[in-house]
């Protein structure tokens, strides 16, 4: 399967998904599967945000 295609939220082809994932929305993929002979649209949408501090050392007992 090839991607060909990625975009942005806002630009043609990701309007609807604007629509309904508004800010949440990253990035919207068009991939191509030869064998099936299908198109797939992929959204890539944020569901969590969370505050992180990169100075703080991980606990070695949490994997």
């Amino acid at each position: 399967m090839k991607t060909r295609l990625i975009l942005k939220p806002g630009q043609k082809g990701t309007k609807k998904l604007v629509d309904i994932y508004g800010d949440r929305l990253v990035r919207v993929r068009y991939r191509y599967d030869e064998k099936r002979k299908k198109r797939l649209k992929t959204a890539e949408v944020l569901i969590e945000e969370t505050d992180w501090d990169p100075e703080r050392k991980p606990d070695p007992k949490v994997l």
